[in-house]
């Protein structure tokens, strides 16, 4: 991937990046969100566990939580690791933070790199297929070439559904728990009040 690079140091200006400890940032040079908006010098963060094989295909994608960061091992630690459920001597285990997340990837604290300060309150309406988009173009850079699994809860329910709108021939199983496919009317309300409350906080 031209111009793509990996560096631990990157969105540094974001304090809460560096409360996940051990991740990488891959800078994904430009990407274009759904909305049609363009991102430039785009940093995701990622956490990886275990070896990806010969084939590239023991890739297992961990999504996070709406709250949740790429240290799958913060939340769901018990079931991560050799001979666990997510068990680290089978699967390459891959966990990608979302877009508009405080913990890593391109997010309101995120420098805008035309303005030369933090997106704030200008930073795009991002979905989660431009999550699912980006986060592949980070599997594309560790040389995973199919998804053996893909889980999540919640939003990582909903990121899981979109993973496997990629077919069969790269995302074999896929696992949404306590998901929807869409939202009802009671939940866009509950989320128009969340982002009501940050849009009235002065610091924003």
């Amino acid at each position: 991937m031209v111009g793509v690079k990996v560096d631990s140091s990157a969105n540094i200006s974001n304090p809460f990046t560096a409360l996940v400890q051990d991740q990488k940032i891959l800078t994904i040079p430009t990407f274009t969100l759904e909305t049609g908006d363009v991102l430039r010098e785009v940093p995701v963060a990622y956490k990886t566990w275990g070896t990806l094989n010969a084939e590239g295909n023991n890739c297992m994608v961990i999504c996070h939580a709406l709250t949740g960061s790429a240290d799958a091992a913060d939340w769901w630690g018990p079931l991560l690791g050799s001979g666990r459920a997510f068990d680290t001597s089978k699967f390459f285990v891959v966990c990608c933070n979302v877009l508009g997340s405080p913990y890593g990837t391109a997010s309101p604290l995120t420098i805008n790199p035309d303005t030369g300060r933090a997106y704030g309150p200008d930073f795009p309406l991002t979905s989660i297929r431009d999550d699912v988009r980006l986060h592949r173009l980070v599997l594309d850079s560790l040389g995973v070439r199919q998804v053996a699994i893909c889980i999540g809860g919640s939003l990582g329910g909903m990121q899981c559904l979109e993973w496997g709108m990629f077919g069969a021939e790269y995302v074999r199983v896929i696992v949404p728990i306590a998901t929807c496919g869409k939202h009802s009317a009671w939940g866009i309300s509950w989320g128009e009040a969340q982002r009501q409350a940050i849009y009235s906080d002065p610091n924003y």
